[in-house]
């Protein structure tokens, strides 16, 4: 029945994206019927003006993307594994799945949301900080992940409680972090392993959770003026000012570094084998870490590779290990399992897992070792999420590789891909109609 619903709002959905008309001045723009099965249909070759993406992020089966003009733009799955369905988390007005880029509405579904300074995909919620400080979101909200004192999903943004002078985010699974000018930490959403940054004794979340939620913004404490802060599964990692790491939440995996395997509700320092940090990103169960002599350490859990020592395992790693054979790396990030890092020369590095064929060489064989991504170059953004990987080449474009089965590659197709694909950018901006349900 679930696959059936999704055809139908394929079909129904592409109907009216082909449907549409396309203004004049702009180039001609070929589409291709998606396929679920067989071989994957090629897109046609594309003409569009450069879609000046300047960041990008992935959520569960879902990609977004901020442009150089404010706007923000999303397309695969709509909705939430977890919770009530179909969520919105797409932001668009409704709870259709997009197999190519769809501008995200404003709120109330009245316009466009503009003035985006960055952008954030969680679990199942999205994200986008404007340039007044205020933070705004949509999607699911089961574990009160959209922080407005609710427990309701939204298929437009709303405002996150409370919160203003935000300038950064960090987040994943159904938590998040913001960081205000004032250098003070907030969290807020789903609290079972102590993600939040204070003990599991709060609010008994809805829908069945297990653990404690908060669906407003709360004061991480022993947190004060971090670099960054980023999210995993359920843990977090914030780079302090002296370029060391502080964690906190679940450690099953030894994902917190500290040489333990134990829960923490408030942060404890990541062991100090790893110093002269410059970035951190957080996959679901491991992180990776990137020094500033552009070396790369990873921790956490290995049953896939993703640790890039050339083993596998199935105790997690609870201490920062160098990955063998990577040299000047201008970045990092950390997939569901599986890793990857972009060097200084503009190639990409990935290992891990690749039952999606997230590690772009061809094949669905995990790989515990890092290789490039043949045919892969002039990379300058990278993001790995979920069990997709985005880049943003020098030339502007934007490609993708890995999970596909709901479109968030962006390519009109839902095939998972192995190699990197472009995505297919309609240069305009479709105002669908809100669906009410």
């Amino acid at each position: 029945m679930k696959t059936s619903l999704r055809l139908f709002l394929t079909f129904l959905c592409g109907s009216i994206l082909l449907n549409l008309p396309i203004p004049p001045n702009l180039p001609p723009i070929h589409f291709q019927p998606a396929s679920r099965a067989g071989a994957a249909v090629e897109p046609a070759p594309v003409a569009t003006a450069s879609p000046a993406v300047i960041s990008i992020w992935g959520g569960a089966r879902d990609t977004i993307a901020l442009r150089a003009d404010g706007s923000v733009w999303t397309w695969g799955i709509n909705d939430c594994v977890l919770g009530s369905g179909d969520c919105g988390k797409l932001g668009d007005g409704t709870t259709l799945e997009r197999h190519l880029p769809t501008r995200v509405h404003g709120p109330g579904n009245i316009g466009f949301l503009d003035s985006i300074t960055a952008i954030m995909g969680g679990e199942h919620t999205n994200y986008a900080l404007k340039s007044n400080g205020t933070l705004w979101a949509w999607g699911g909200n089961f574990a009160g992940q959209l922080g407005d004192g609710t427990y309701t999903n939204s298929v437009t943004p709303v405002q996150v409680s409370g919160l203003s002078t935000v300038k950064s985010l960090g987040g994943r699974g159904y938590h998040t972090l913001a960081v205000k000018t004032d250098g003070t930490v907030w969290a807020w959403g789903w609290n079972r392993y102590g993600e939040l940054g204070h003990d599991t004794n709060g609010s008994p979340c809805p829908n069945g959770l297990a653990g404690t939620c908060s669906n407003v913004p709360v004061l991480v404490s022993g947190v004060s003026d971090p670099l960054m802060v980023t999210g995993g599964g359920f843990f977090n990692l914030a780079l302090m000012p002296d370029h060391t790491l502080l964690a906190w939440g679940r450690n099953n995996h030894g994902e917190l570094g500290d040489g333990t395997f134990t829960q923490r509700p408030a942060p404890v320092p990541v062991n100090s084998v790893l110093a002269n940090v410059e970035y951190v990103s957080a996959g679901w169960f491991h992180a990776i870490a990137l020094t500033t002599d552009k070396k790369v350490w990873t921790w956490g859990d290995n049953s896939a590779g993703e640790i890039g020592t050339g083993s596998t395992s199935t105790t997690g790693v609870n201490l920062p290990v160098q990955v063998p054979g990577l040299a000047n790396v201008k970045t990092v990030s950390a997939g569901d399992g599986f890793t990857a890092a972009l060097k200084a020369d503009g190639t990409v590095w990935t290992w891990g897992g690749n039952a999606f064929g997230q590690l772009g060489d061809g094949t669905f064989n995990d790989r515990p070792s890092p290789a490039p991504v043949a045919g892969l170059e002039n990379v300058v953004y990278l993001a790995a999420r979920d069990y997709h990987v985005i880049v943003i080449k020098s030339d502007g474009s934007v490609w993708c590789w890995g999970s596909n089965e709901n479109g968030e590659c962006g390519d009109n197709t839902v095939v998972d891909r192995t190699r990197p694909v472009q995505v297919l950018f309609l240069d305009q901006s479709l105002f669908l109609p809100l669906i009410t349900r």
